[in-house]
């Protein structure tokens, strides 16, 4: 009984969040047009609005990380040569993030040259 309760309020609830959801995408004016040039840059803003923080965030944590593990093997000489060792892959990740990051500012830039 306590089954069919759940799921008749989760049904419901269910119902009424799509029904508010599905009616902005009802409207009957449609979707406006776009350029390629509007939909590149605002591309291009979101890319850089959500890669950056998470890559330097993830950069962060690494260097954190590396450091916290770095004053923890002060003084074990083969634990601190492997910490010292993972400080060359971070700069590589960081590396090709910024890569990653320009060549798909790149491609995007070359499609929207390409779409006019």
């Amino acid at each position: 009984m306590k089954n069919v309760k759940a799921f008749i309020s989760s049904f419901w609830a269910s119902l009424i969040v799509f029904l508010c959801s599905a009616a902005p995408a009802l409207a009957v004016g449609g979707i406006a047009e776009q350029d390629a040039e509007t939909t590149a840059s605002k591309l291009v803003a979101v890319l850089n609005e959500v890669v950056r923080p998470i890559g330097a965030l993830v950069i962060f944590v690494a260097i954190a990380w590396t450091a916290f593990k770095l004053i923890a093997t002060a003084n074990k000489p083969q634990e601190r040569a492997e910490v010292l060792a993972a400080i060359p892959y971070i700069l590589g990740g960081g590396i090709a993030l910024g890569a990653i990051m320009l060549i798909a500012g790149f491609i995007v830039g070359l499609m929207v040259k390409a779409g006019q």
